[in-house]
């Protein structure tokens, strides 16, 4: 049933599920996995061909602002000048692993045992579960590969020693200093969730994928989800309804968006946009979350590149560097990703500096009523008073300096007026750059969070389940409580194992009237 043609208001599923990106992936395998149970996946997107456009992680930057991108705009962002910047997500099967550059960076221990404080069930060892399901050691269907050899990569880790960043396994509990890049790909080509938990999941007579499927509202009667309301290829709205649950795997953007349009979320928004509250959740679309980074790519004072000038490596060919951005650290807070830069007539080096525990918060709001107008989104970007982000962005860029002048990786290193700023730069300086060049990783998080009873904050139970809303549960980022250090697609795939752990421990067995055709097994 994938990828079937027409719309689904005469029929009912055991579960709809909104998203089909890394975490819809992998909750409409696992919950397809029972025969007996209907499943349908709802994607706005559609599905991408396959071309070296596409499967190549170094040419991802090529599918940015395509059809396979809801391509938002930030507001103007005080802390960086007012200043809006593009925000990217993946609008295709596979979502952002469709079109991102594949990296894989788990994050740490303390990452998710911080999450135990918002729920139990959530710490380290339920994450480390999820990784060794997916990964498998090399087994699992989530292929994690190390990056290619390179002089380059060779140098940063020279350089990183040089340093005193020791060498560490960054898929271990406490990463720190300097390891590969790895990817989500097979042999140079890009692997996504899509690929790995729906590929071998798409013959299932009792999973239908409908591609082109934009949801405009969870239907909701009697304080429970009844089905979603969605329009295709810019057709008429169609129903399709849901037995068990609808979960919501749209993103940290859309899944707050599609709530709020629902009637779910702060009551004086909902209100202003004359939107009937379903249910009053203040968190909906606040708490938003995003790894804000700096960098670029300039020119390499040597060409590196093999004869004939092709094939510089990209990220596939990289090495990235955990570190501390002063003694108060417990952890990593900084991460600095160098690899040889993609394309281009001349060697060129990629450096990017990334702040991995931002204390800024932002939001998602509607700016309007029409569910396809895009929602707004203002992530905040160095808008935390403390204003530490900032101060771990200007150690950082100075760390990523002080690489670049080792012995190890001079020969590689620009002119330091390409860095941005010069060698002894002054802290306003530095600032300066930063505000200028900073912007966002996409790895957005939180805007509807998971929370104990009683946290005014908190969209979601421990178990994922909508506070207020029976059958409706967020099983994607936006459940995230506290990003990781690392990024988001691992997080995202612990977030939505356990959902499809606990849907199928707690719910399986429960049922409800629709009143829509009961068949099983629905013919498109």
């Amino acid at each position: 049933m994938t990828s079937a043609e027409g719309s689904d208001d005469q029929h009912a599923y055991d579960y709809v599920v909104v998203g089909a990106g890394v975490a819809g992936s992998i909750v409409a395998a696992r919950l397809s996995d029972d025969p007996r149970t209907t499943v349908l996946l709802l994607e706005a997107g559609q599905e991408l061909d396959d071309t070296p456009q596409t499967r190549d992680p170094e040419r991802s930057a090529e599918l940015l602002g395509t059809d396979a991108d809801w391509a938002h705009t930030t507001e103007p962002q005080s802390g960086l000048g007012g200043r809006a910047v593009g925000w990217h997500a993946g609008r295709a099967v596979g979502g952002s692993s469709a079109v991102n550059a594949s990296l894989w960076l788990r994050g740490g221990a303390a990452d998710y045992d911080a999450w135990a404080a918002y729920g139990p069930g959530w710490d380290w060892a339920a994450a480390l579960d999820a990784f060794r399901r997916h990964e498998g050691g090399g087994r699992g269907p989530l292929p994690v590969r190390a990056s290619g050899e390179h002089p380059l990569k060779r140098a940063v880790f020279a350089a990183a020693e040089e340093l005193g960043l020791v060498g560490g396994d960054h898929l271990s509990a406490r990463p720190e200093g300097v390891d590969t890049l790895r990817l989500t790909a097979r042999d140079g080509r890009r692997v996504t969730f899509a690929d790995a938990f729906l590929g071998p999941a798409r013959r299932r007579r009792n999973l239908r994928i409908l591609t082109g499927a934009q949801a405009t509202r969870v239907e909701l009667a009697d304080g429970r989800a009844r089905g979603v309301t969605y329009r295709r290829d810019g057709g008429p709205p169609a129903t399709a309804a849901a037995r068990r649950e609808v979960l919501l795997a749209a993103g940290a953007v859309r899944t707050p968006h599609l709530l709020l349009l629902s009637g779910i979320g702060p009551e004086d928004h909902l209100a202003s946009l004359g939107i009937p509250v379903v249910a009053a959740l203040p968190g909906v679309g606040r708490n938003l979350q995003d790894h804000i980074c700096v960098g670029g790519s300039f020119r390499a004072a040597a060409d590196f590149r093999p004869a004939g000038g092709a094939g510089t490596g990209g990220a596939s060919a990289g090495a990235v560097v955990l570190a501390r951005s002063g003694p108060g650290a417990e952890d990593p807070d900084i991460e600095i990703v160098l690899a040889p830069a993609a394309g281009g007539r001349r060697a060129g080096v990629t450096l990017g500096v990334i702040a991995l525990q931002p204390r800024s918060r932002g939001t998602v709001r509607l700016a309007g009523a029409d569910p396809l107008v895009p929602p707004l989104v203002d992530p905040g970007y160095l808008g935390d008073p403390s204003g530490e982000d900032l101060a771990v962005l200007r150690a950082g860029s100075r760390l990523a300096q002080r690489l670049l002048r080792t012995r190890a990786l001079a020969p590689y290193a620009a002119d330091p007026a390409d860095l941005g700023f010069r060698d002894g730069a002054t802290d306003d300086e530095v600032d300066t750059f930063v505000r200028r060049t900073a912007s966002g990783m996409f790895h957005p998080a939180g805007t509807a969070r998971f929370g104990p009873p009683g946290d005014p904050g908190a969209v979601l139970d421990a178990d994922l389940r909508v506070r207020g809303i029976a059958g409706l549960r967020v099983v994607d980022a936006s459940a995230i409580p506290l990003l990781n250090r690392g990024h988001s697609m691992a997080p995202t795939a612990v977030v939505a194992e356990r959902a499809a752990g606990l849907v199928l421990t707690n719910d399986t067995h429960t049922t409800t009237d629709t009143g829509a055709h009961e068949a099983k097994e629905p013919q498109p």
